[in-house]
Order: structure tokens, then sequence, then C-alpha cells
């Protein structure tokens, strides 16, 4: 904020002509102005690059001071100057990551999907404890944990021949199971 602050020291005083009663008015640039279009920008645009936006915004307002009309209040205006300065600042750097990606030939910050090595030796490794929790279950639990990967409780009570409610409750019971099993291994 220091550096906006020296570089706008010299617009302190401007004068605004309002057209509807051609009266002079004074009009200051304070540290509070400052600090709150610096405040307006920061919100838009972020922390980074605030700095920069204010100070343009600032000195779009001291440019154009004299199309205040005095229609409305003064931080109305300013705040229009400020939040149309920071949304054109954003419009510009997300046009400028286009025509960089168009011209390079790639696009910026795509991640790669593809999963590390030590990633998918993990998953591997993951996947065997889990087959071998399922197969140490008894083969009633066992049966309806493996048919319900794949189909609905109906389904799976017709495909074994049991009621809806038994293959709910065993359902329970093989998954309260395989979470003990399997948190022993974490």
């Amino acid at each position: 904020m220091n550096e906006l602050t020296s570089n706008m020291d010299d617009m302190n005083d401007m004068n605004v002509y309002s057209s509807s009663e051609r009266i002079r008015e004074q009009v200051t640039f304070g540290t509070e102005d400052r600090g709150w279009v610096y405040a307006v920008a920061s919100r838009i645009v972020g922390a980074d690059d605030a700095e920069d936006v204010a100070q343009e915004a600032l000195l779009l307002a001291y440019r154009h001071r004299a199309s205040f009309r005095g229609d409305s209040k003064y931080r109305t205006w300013l705040y229009r100057i400020a939040s149309t300065t920071a949304l054109g600042y954003l419009r510009k750097k997300k046009r400028s990551r286009e025509l960089l990606a168009a011209n390079d030939g790639y696009m910026l910050d795509v991640a790669d999907d593809a999963k590390s090595p030590e990633a998918s030796l993990a998953d591997a490794e993951t996947a065997d404890v889990v087959r071998l929790a399922v197969a140490r279950l008894e083969p009633k639990y066992r049966d309806v944990i493996v048919a319900r990967a794949d189909a609905n409780e109906p389904e799976t009570a017709k495909r074994l021949n049991i009621s809806v409610a038994n293959v709910k409750i065993r359902a329970h019971r093989a998954r309260s199971q395989l979470r003990s099993a399997l948190a022993g291994c974490a």
C-alpha cells in the first residue's frame, strides 16, 4: 500500500465539475479514499494485484473527474470506477491466458490425470488387502457383499434366495467385520 500512497501523492487535489450546477468542488484522494479503492480492488482481484488495479482506478478517476455529475455520491462514483477497472483487469488477464494457450498449443494449469507409480502401487496394495479381508469373511456374509457390488438389495435377495431384510442384516454385519479387519491394517 505504501507504493500506491507515494505514487498518488501528486493527485491529492483535483477539481470536479457538476454539470447540473456548474459548481466547482474540491475533491481529494486522501489516504482514506486510497485505502477504500484498494479494498474494493482487493476483494475483486485479490491482494496480489490490488495495488496495480487501485492505482489504475485512481488515475482513471483523476482523468475523468469532469464526468462526475453529482447525481450520486462521490464514493458511489469512485466505487464504479474501481470495480469496473478491477473487472476489466480480470477480463484482460483471462484473455491473455487464453491467447498464450492458443499460441503455444497447450492449456495452462492442466493437471496430469495419470497416477504416479507410487500411487498406483499403493492402490494395488490396498485392493489386495481388501480382497484378502473379503475372502476371510464367513461365506454367507461374503456372498452378500460380492452380490451387492453389482446389484441392489431385492436383486441380491432373489439371487441368494433370502429375504431383503436378511440381505440388509448380512451386508451390515459384513461391512462391520470388514471395517474391523481393515482398521488393523491402517
